[in-house]
């Protein structure tokens, strides 16, 4: 097409005769890696492309002849749903990623006996991933995948050298060169990357490139610091390809490029006889040809590949990565069974968008028709020369009456319900993409209760999942081949655990739902009772408060003063133990009382018989009298007793309160 977006076709093979050879190894590998790179950028070209131009065109407002819905339409307006449905999409994931402090978390495996290590990784990957620029780079990846389908990353793996600052012994402040390996996750648009289209997976393709345009002083100064080699004379490069900040312009999707190179990054399988022996050319000595003839040729290497200008090798290094998984990671925003490339929210818009274009465009159309002043007249009764077009305060000049001489003709405006039509269409476009506006979430809902709001958004929250699962195996790859390659480089700083998990997060409409479940849970089961301390720590995880980590720190505080199981119980045998004294002294009361009664029993005897024998009467009449003074004593006893266990029991509840009023 005339304004292409991704590449031109032309650009799809260079003729040989436009490119300087280039003998040897070197130019073996040239050719291995440039084959495929032509044959399957033409593939995805030929499949791609148009729909790509027009999803960019839509997202970015830009108006192109091609987008007409017919031949007589005259307005260039475009609809905001691609690109409204893109940045909701687009923000709702960025910030379900980053809405944290710590964006990933890296459990360690089940088996290792200090799991410990790994927070110190975690936390050391969290801020070189952020001093890199990562937050920026996955934005752009995710806004990738919602306009094109797929998000894609590479792991640049760079030695830099960089000025830190020290005092020496005397007092001096100095600048000391340091030199770094700095892991920085780069993002790829999808018009720049070439894969192998037999596979659906980046891991099980052959290999994948990065196409794009360099500066020559960038180039040439990594040839004098070694990354590259210095043999190889670097030209500019002519071909008209995809620009980096593509679009600059309504009027055309692409810019020619001076005083740049056009390189070809390679990451994939080349055969290992090729690769020893560039690497021997590279190193000034040859290999032999017994040598060579002993390496199996379906032997492959896993390497990382530069060429420039479609001619020349400047560099080809071994899978720096000691496992051996490939520097580059892609997810889908939507997985299509079979495919490597997704589907995006632009493409799940398209109908939509194309739709309430052309309804608008033909608004606009009708309404210059309505709106413009036209005259029907008599050409014959008109003065010769006169001028037709018609403004404020003219005056109009005529042969006879001008009620006769002139007529205005008028065209009806345009159907009313064409706003009707706006409104079902974008209705419609925001149930094709998924992306709701949180102020349109509760139109048409009556039930105004948070479960009816739960209702409403579960839809939304299941779609957005999908993504969200692919993003999560996405951020896993990442981050466990960028942790591995801090370890492998940075061993002082990240230790040698190379065994564990990645886990990310939720997006933040299912965050803030979880948070409204979490929050009537914990009506239901109290504060008071052991799982409401949970509660509360999950309602601060899932928050985004600018205090949230000093509220959890609190909550953890709170929890390491509450007693383990083992103190409770001491406690509360503790507090039981007075319960058993009081019952131990209840039963001496009640056989206190019996001994008494049975007291009473022997006396009424003793009086019988003492009204039997009056004679022995008076001599028992003392010893009787003794015995009700002692039996009236007891009484007392037991009466101050009693008194002392009310005042024990009273002092019994006062401590039962007490942990209560605590807790």
């Amino acid at each position: 097409m005339a304004n292409s977006i991704v590449r031109e076709r032309e650009a799809a093979g260079i003729g040989e005769d436009q490119k300087p050879a280039q003998g040897g190894a070197r130019g073996k590998i040239v050719s291995e890696i440039m084959g495929d790179i032509g044959a399957w950028r033409k593939l995805r070209d030929g499949d791609y492309e148009q729909i790509w131009d027009e999803y960019y065109a839509k997202w970015r407002g830009f108006w192109m002849p091609e987008h007409r819905a017919y031949k007589t339409e005259r307005s260039k307006l475009i609809s905001p749903l691609t690109s409204m449905s893109i940045d909701l999409t687009s923000a709702e994931i960025i910030e379900a990623v980053f809405g944290r402090e710590y964006f990933i978390d890296l459990p360690d495996d089940v088996g290792d006996q200090q799991p410990a290590d790994m927070v110190a990784v975690r936390n050391n990957l969290v801020n070189d991933l952020k001093d890199e620029g990562f937050v920026k780079q996955f934005g752009l990846t995710v806004l990738n995948g919602c306009l094109y389908g797929n998000g894609i990353m590479k792991i640049q793996v760079e030695v830099k050298t960089t000025k830190k600052p020290f005092r020496k012994q005397d007092g001096t402040l100095i600048a000391e060169d340091v030199e770094e390996v700095c892991i920085k996750p780069v993002a790829i648009e999808p018009g720049q990357f070439v894969g192998d289209p037999v596979a659906d997976d980046i891991d099980l393709m052959k290999g994948c490139a990065h196409e794009f345009h360099a500066s020559l002083p960038s180039l040439r100064r990594k040839q004098n610091e070694g990354v590259y080699y210095k043999d190889v004379l670097i030209t500019e490069h002519e071909t008209p390809i995809i620009a980096p900040n593509r679009g600059d312009t309504p009027e055309g999707n692409r810019r020619h490029k001076k005083n740049t190179a056009f390189v070809t990054e390679y990451y994939g399988l080349i055969p290992t006889r090729l690769f020893m022996e560039a690497t021997a050319e590279g190193n000034g000595v040859g290999l032999p040809e017994e040598m060579i003839e002993a390496i199996p040729p379906t032997d492959m290497t896993e390497v990382i590949a530069t060429v420039v200008n479609e001619s020349h090798l400047l560099r080809v290094i071994e899978n720096p990565l000691i496992t051996g998984e490939r520097l580059m990671v892609a997810y889908q925003h939507e997985s299509v069974s079979g495919r490597f490339w997704g589907r995006g929210v632009a493409e799940k818009g398209a109908n939509m968008q194309r739709a309430m274009d052309a309804e608008m465009r033909a608004r606009i159309d009708a309404m210059a028709w309505s709106n413009n002043p036209m005259f029907a007249g008599d050409l014959t009764r008109m003065p010769p020369g006169s001028k037709l077009a018609a403004w404020p305060g003219k005056f109009w000049g005529t042969r006879g009456n001008p009620n006769e001489v002139l007529s205005e003709f008028k065209i009806s405006g345009p159907d009313g319900n064409t706003y009707q039509h706006m409104q079902e269409l974008e209705r419609m476009g925001q149930q094709a993409t998924g992306a709701l506006d949180t102020a349109m979430l509760r139109q048409g809902m009556r039930d105004e209760t948070a479960t009816g709001s739960a209702i409403a958004a579960s839809g939304i929250i299941k779609r957005s999942k999908r993504t969200m699962y692919n993003i999560e195996d996405f951020m896993t790859k990442l981050v466990r081949r960028c942790a591995r390659l801090k370890m492998q480089y940075d061993a002082q700083r990240y230790p040698q655990d190379y065994e564990f998990r990645v886990r990310g997060t939720l997006g933040i409409m299912a965050r803030e739902i979880e948070q409204s479940f979490m929050v009537n849970l914990l009506q239901v089961v109290g504060g008071d009772s052991p799982a409401g301390m949970p509660i509360i720590r999950a309602i601060f995880e899932h928050s985004g408060s600018p205090v949230k980590q000093e509220v959890l720190q609190a909550l953890k505080a709170i929890e390491e003063k509450q007693p383990s199981p083992e103190e409770q119980a001491a406690q509360q045998a503790a507090l039981a133990a007075p319960i058993l004294e009081n019952e131990k002294t209840k039963a001496e009361t009640m056989k206190l009382f019996a001994e008494a009664g049975y007291k009473d029993a022997q006396e009424d005897n003793e009086r019988m018989d003492a009204s039997m024998k009056p004679a022995e009467g008076e001599r028992e009449t003392a010893r009787i009298m003794n015995d009700l003074v002692e039996t009236s004593n007891q009484s007392r006893q037991l009466d101050i007793l009693e008194d002392k266990n009310e005042i024990e029991r009273d002092k019994l509840r006062m401590q039962l309160r007490k942990p209560a009023a605590r807790q």
